[in-house]
This record gives structure tokens, sequence and C-alpha cells, in this order.
């Protein structure tokens, strides 16, 4: 006769270390993942797609991230092209406000496109989520031009 199991029933100790680890393993070895679910066109600095295809950003950003897509997120955040901020930016140091529709805890991140476009937005584990298309860098700006002493 087969055991019933009851629906309520916890998972063991055991099962759940193997499922944080296979979670933790996913996450250093699955690649890298783009959503636009928290796409946001409405604030001022902000940029349409359509904005973007009529300078040729659009383009330009689906190629910059086709290159990002082939390794797992944590390993191409260099500091640089790819920068994990964690919170957002405060006040004095950028041209945006955050957006309601992003949870209060999301771990900020910019990747670069061309010359001071960036795309700004947050990672959870491997994705990436846009947020923002900035086409003059507003996101984060820099000390010159938050004119910070």
């Amino acid at each position: 006769m087969a055991k019933m199991f009851s629906k309520d029933k916890k998972p063991s100790a055991l099962n759940t270390a193997i499922e944080n680890k296979k979670r933790t393993e996913n996450f250093n070895t699955s690649n890298f993942n783009v959503s636009l679910k928290d796409y946001d066109s409405s604030q001022k600095y902000g940029s349409t797609y359509r904005d973007w295809q009529k300078c040729g950003l659009l383009s330009k950003m689906f190629e910059t991230l086709s290159g990002y897509c082939c390794r797992p997120l944590i390993e191409q955040a260099d500091g640089k092209k790819f920068t994990i901020y964690g919170d957002f930016p405060p006040k004095e140091r950028t041209n945006f406000e955050y957006p309601k529709h992003v949870p209060e805890d999301a771990n900020w991140a910019r990747i670069h496109i061309e010359g001071a476009a960036v795309i700004a937005g947050h990672v959870i584990q491997n994705t990436f989520y846009i947020v923002f298309l900035d086409k003059y860098h507003s996101f984060y700006l820099t000390k010159k031009k938050a004119k910070i002493k």
C-alpha cells in the first residue's frame, strides 16, 4: 500500500538544504536574463522605445544585451560598463524618482549602451529588470553634473 503524505507537511531540513543549493548553483551558472516587466517611460528624463529607435540606440541596446546573455550576470558586473549600485541613487545624485511599482528593496544597477546612454534597472539573481532608458546618463549623476562638493 502506498504511503499517504499530508499536503501541509513541511519539507525536511535535508530537502530544504538541497533546494537552496540548487538555487545557488543556478544563480552562479545560469545565464543573464532580461525583463521588461518594470519598464517605466513616464518620467521626465526617461526615454521611450520609439525615442531610442529614432536615434539608433534601441538596436545598440539589444546588441549589448545579447552579449551579456551568454554568461551569468554576477560574472559580468565590472563596475565600469555594468555596475550594480544596490540602493537607488540619493535625490541629489539622480534626476529620476523611485518608481512605485518597483520593490523597495530592489538592487539597482545600470549598463552603459553607447556614449552617455545607459539602461537603469534592478537585478534579482540572474535577471536584469530594465526600468529606465536613460539617454543622457541622468539616473546616477556624476559629481560634476550633480554639483556635489
